[in-house]
C-alpha cells in the first residue's frame, strides 16, 4: 500500500496542483474582469458629470448674456431711477 502511494503520490500532487492552478487562474480572470467593469463605470460616471458641468456652464453663460443684453437695452438713467423709487417707498 505504501509503495503504491509512493508511486501515485507525485502524480496525485501534480493533478491537485493543476486543478488548484486552474481554479486560481479562473478566479484571477473574474477579478480582472470585475476591475475592468468598475473602471468603465467610473469613466462613464466622470463623462456624465463633465457633460452636466459643461451644460450648466453653457446655461449660465446664456443667462448672463441675456441679463447683460436686457440691462444694455434699458435707458441710461433707469437703474438710478429705480433705486430712488425703492428708497422713497421705504
Amino acid at each position: 500500500m505504501m509503495a503504491l502511494l509512493l508511486q501515485i503520490g507525485p502524480w496525485l500532487a501534480g493533478l491537485v496542483g493543476l486543478v488548484v492552478g486552474l481554479f486560481m487562474r479562473q478566479q484571477a480572470k473574474a477579478t480582472k474582469a470585475q476591475a475592468a467593469q468598475e473602471v468603465a463605470e467610473t469613466k462613464q460616471k466622470v463623462a456624465e458629470q463633465s457633460t452636466a458641468a459643461a451644460q450648466a456652464g453653457a446655461d449660465s453663460a446664456k443667462e448672463r448674456i441675456h441679463v447683460e443684453n436686457e440691462i444694455a437695452a434699458r435707458p441710461s438713467g433707469d437703474a438710478a431711477q429705480r433705486l430712488r423709487d425703492r428708497w422713497s417707498a421705504d
